[in-house]
């Protein structure tokens, strides 16, 4: 018996108002509407929040008389250093692809982990970033321009290779 249904049984335990489940079929639209008018409000106040934060500095207490006078914090270092670094890649298969086989090649040994600064080959997690690699593979097979296979293919045939290699110095 589902939900929906009701019980003609007078032994039937069942007891209390009958829950009735409608679906909507224009909650998709409903949602696409939403998330453009989320967008476009945001790209909207993006120009104005630029000019505010541009303008915020120079103010005084009687520019803006809501709201006294505030410092702001120090920035920190951190925040100082992220400023200064390059521009950070356009998202790709290629950049992924990346990502994951540099991951792979430190869990080697092939490359000094940027942590402790040492070579440390773990054969496990190597393992695993490799097989990440493979599933990455599997998942996109037929989707990919011919450069973007040949990438995949080159970079999982290097590292499978050098996992064997690795495997047989512990041995």
């Amino acid at each position: 018996m589902t939900a929906n249904e009701t019980s003609n049984d007078p032994g039937s335990t069942t007891a209390g108002p009958q829950i009735e489940i409608t679906t909507d079929e224009d909650w998709k639209n409903r949602v696409r509407a939403e998330n453009a008018a989320i967008e476009q409000k945001f790209h909207a106040e993006e120009p104005a929040t630029a000019k505010v934060a541009a303008e915020s500095p120079t103010r005084s207490a009687s520019q803006n008389s809501s709201k006294p006078a505030e410092t702001a914090p120090p920035e920190p270092q951190a925040s100082r250093e992220r400023a200064e670094l390059p521009p950070l890649p356009e998202a790709s298969l290629v950049a992924l692809l990346g990502i994951l086989s540099n991951q792979a090649m430190v869990a080697l040994g092939l490359i000094r982990n940027p942590a402790t600064g040492k070579a440390e080959k773990e054969l496990p997690i190597a393992r695993y970033f490799i097989d990440l690699i493979d599933v990455l593979e599997q998942k996109t097979k037929g989707n990919l321009d011919p450069d973007e296979g040949a990438a995949l293919d080159e970079t999982l045939h290097t590292l499978r290779m050098a996992f064997v290699h690795r495997s047989k110095d512990t041995a």
